[in-house]
């Protein structure tokens, strides 16, 4: 009996190790495509099976992925001229935060968009926006006297909070976040990541949603002036993540661009640049494959792994932004004028 056991825990074992995307391509099906004219989105979070999205120009929207419509609104009637980069939701609320000066944070509500904070400084600008679970929620900008602003809810968006100065994590001059995709930051559980390119590339980290912060470790990106360093962070579970980025100014430059993690943060190993994509803006795991399969995107197109981020190849030329899974089999991009979704078909 005791031999039965040990070969049914190591054939177990097997299953769960085996990668459903091993030696698998795959195509993209445009299920979708939406057109939105001068209107650039780089943020959409999930609710439920639904999308709710926020760009340039204070406008937002929300799709029906199942029937395929979209209902677009702005803030303009408000007096509001600020783009948003950020967004976030809980089960029963979606959030949108505005860049520049003043930052203006929106709760959805059914009487239309509630203003629950407003912050007030010339060099004001946040970057990123989520949501740890139904109550608590972090939202990171850029550093004011060298240091980051990040503002906490632990009240479901309701209000908000900003650590103090001493408080927050410490940078570099010249370092800071990139607000490209809305993905700088990533969570598991009450674990936050928080990535920083400019003058220095580095991961920050927080197991206490966001109230106190330490250095992890130096990111082996591109790094050392503007427009370098990490652009997008992802973590499939509490060790695997990966880190892309580059340089945005030279998106063909592929040396410095990614690498992945196996021990949450702690150390990195570069992709090579010959399995690279170049310079990255998002880049997200595909659910359900045990960390095997992502898709990125990049001024230079959709681009697929499916051996945990180590070789990368492309599935469309189109630039986008940002993405979105739905579910393991769809996922929507976002980008200068347009929000599509896609359809992945296995070959």
């Amino acid at each position: 009996m005791r031999y039965i056991i040990i070969f049914i825990s190591i054939f177990l074992v097997g299953c769960e190790d085996k990668n459903p995307y091993e030696g698998v391509e795959i195509s993209l099906v445009n299920l979708k495509r939406f057109e939105l004219e001068k209107i650039s989105v780089r943020s959409m979070v999930l609710l439920d099976r639904n999308v709710a999205f926020a760009g340039s120009d204070a406008t937002f929207g929300f799709i029906n992925t199942e029937n395929q419509t979209m209902a677009l609104s702005n803030l303009k009637n408000r007096g509001v001229i600020s783009d948003f980069r950020s967004v976030a939701a809980t089960s029963e609320h979606f959030f949108m935060l505005s860049i520049g000066n003043p930052a203006l944070l929106y709760k959805a509500e059914a009487t239309g968009m509630e203003e629950v904070y407003r912050e007030e400084h010339p060099e004001v600008f946040y970057d990123v926006m989520d949501f740890i679970d139904e109550v608590s929620g972090v939202a990171i900008g850029d550093p004011i006297e060298g240091r980051l602003l990040v503002i906490i809810t632990n009240d479901g968006g309701r209000s908000w909070e900003k650590l103090t100065w001493s408080q927050a994590p410490k940078v570099e001059k010249g370092e800071a976040i990139f607000a490209a995709s809305n993905s700088a930051m990533a969570h598991q559980g009450k674990k936050l990541w928080v990535a920083t390119g400019g003058s220095k590339s580095r991961l920050f980290y927080s197991d206490n949603r966001g109230y106190k912060w330490e250095e992890l470790s130096v990111l082996p990106l591109a790094q050392g002036s503007m427009s370098k360093g990490a652009f997008s962070i992802a973590f499939y579970d509490e060790r695997q993540g990966i880190v892309a980025g580059g340089d945005y100014e030279y998106p063909e430059v592929k040396e410095g661009s990614m690498a992945l993690t196996e021990d949450g943060g702690r150390s990195w190993e570069v992709i090579p640049a010959d399995r690279s994509i170049g310079y990255t803006s998002c880049v997200k795991y595909i659910p359900n494959s045990k960390g095997n399969a992502l898709v990125a995107c990049s001024p230079l197109g959709l681009f697929f792994s499916n051996d945990k981020g180590k070789r990368w190849t492309r599935i469309g030329d189109e630039e986008y932004y940002s993405l979105l899974f739905i579910d393991e089999e769809r996922f929507v991009a976002s980008g200068n004028g347009k929000i599509s979704i896609f359809k992945i078909v296995k070959k």
